[in-house]
């Protein structure tokens, strides 16, 4: 798919079959994470937690029933803000893939709120230690088919200087 396709084909699902994700696509979207900007990258890696077990899904709130989501924990940073900012840029390099290949996905954001609470189940799920979850992607088959928006046309305020 050509990215202006992937772009205005990307939106939230919120409704996912029971369909699994397959590994190999699975592999993409988590390699793609790799390709991400990031910020202070040596020393505010993102780590990657993925979650295909039902049990553990079931475990986490606010996931739509997603087959599959991966969870982006940071460690501590001397700067303030970059690890939630390296975080948006996987989650986003994650969404584009996942797109381009078909599924359905949604950028969470309470999941890891609630997910920061609960130390055990953190450490359930194999969170790296001193990591602090700041996002999520839950992805998988939609129940509607990936449409395309019409235009690409610009929808935030912006001045020019």
């Amino acid at each position: 798919m050509e990215l202006e396709k992937v772009l205005l084909s990307r939106k939230s699902c919120r409704k996912f079959t029971d369909k699994p994700v397959e590994e190999e696509k699975l592999e993409k979207v988590v390699i793609s994470a790799s390709l991400a900007p990031l910020g202070l990258p040596r020393m505010c890696t993102p780590a990657l937690t993925v979650v295909t077990d039902k049990d553990a899904l079931a475990k986490l709130n606010g996931t739509y029933n997603a087959p599959a989501l991966i969870i982006v924990s940071c460690p501590p940073s001397p700067a303030p803000g970059i690890g939630d900012q390296n975080a948006a840029c996987v989650v986003e390099m994650m969404s584009l893939m996942a797109t381009d290949l078909g599924l359905g996905n949604i950028y969470l954001y309470g999941v890891t709120a609630g997910l920061q609470k609960d130390a055990d189940l953190m450490a359930e799920l194999g969170i790296p230690e001193k990591h602090t979850p700041l996002a999520a992607l839950a992805l998988g088959y939609g129940e509607e088919e990936i449409g395309i928006c019409k235009e690409f046309v610009a929808k935030l305020p912006m001045n020019r200087v």
